[in-house]
């Protein structure tokens, strides 16, 4: 069960400031608070939530409710990393992973399935189709929604996605808020408005 309240030792490690800070905001009246009858400052849950809505800042898994899992599989590591920066910009509502490989994925999927996988349709060595045929023959990794990318020309057309179980599919240069958004439909995540638009190119 999650915590009502927050120390101001417990915001500062949130915002990544001093305790200090925390109190400043207090007692400018930025962060509603109250006393304990030890004279310690105490936050509420929602109004701490409220208050890092308000000043834009992240807000954590814990106080968010239950993050969904994504792993990201693209053999391009700056392109992985765009993609992960774009879930990393709602940390209440995912948590990342990267693989550069179709097997590294498998293997880690293995470990501890994810609730969705952004995949790279054409890797080398294992291809995307190869991952979601096996994600697709399990049981335990069936459910997992599969976004696709690539960059490059398919080897057959788009509409076969549809035979690998692929839920979604997007063409390089990638919109990432439209793939996040996507993400977020399929996973039942609701996100708050994201700020400015952001490519991949």
């Amino acid at each position: 069960m999650p915590t009502s309240t927050y120390t101001t030792y417990e915001i500062a490690r949130f915002c990544d400031v001093y305790p200090s800070t925390v109190i400043h905001w207090i007692n400018d009246g930025k962060l509603n608070a109250y006393l304990t009858p030890g004279g310690h400052h105490r936050v509420t849950r929602p109004e701490l939530r409220a208050f890092l809505k308000r000043f834009n800042i992240p807000i954590p898994g814990e106080l968010g409710g239950p993050q969904k899992r994504v792993l990201i599989v693209d053999d391009e590591a700056e392109m992985a990393a765009l993609i992960e920066r774009a879930f990393r910009r709602h940390p209440g509502s995912f948590t990342t992973e990267v693989c550069s490989t179709g097997i590294d994925a498998l293997i880690r999927i293995g470990q501890e399935p994810p609730d969705l996988v952004v995949l790279d349709i054409v890797l080398p060595k294992m291809d995307g189709c190869q991952v979601c045929k096996i994600l697709k023959s399990k049981p335990e990794t069936r459910g997992i929604k599969i976004v696709g990318i690539s960059g490059k020309k398919l080897p057959f057309a788009e509409e076969k996605l549809k035979d690998y179980k692929v839920d979604a599919f997007y063409r390089k240069p990638l919109d990432l808020l439209e793939l996040v958004a996507k993400a977020s439909e399929l996973l039942g995540v609701s996100l708050e408005p994201a700020l400015g638009g952001e490519s991949a190119r």
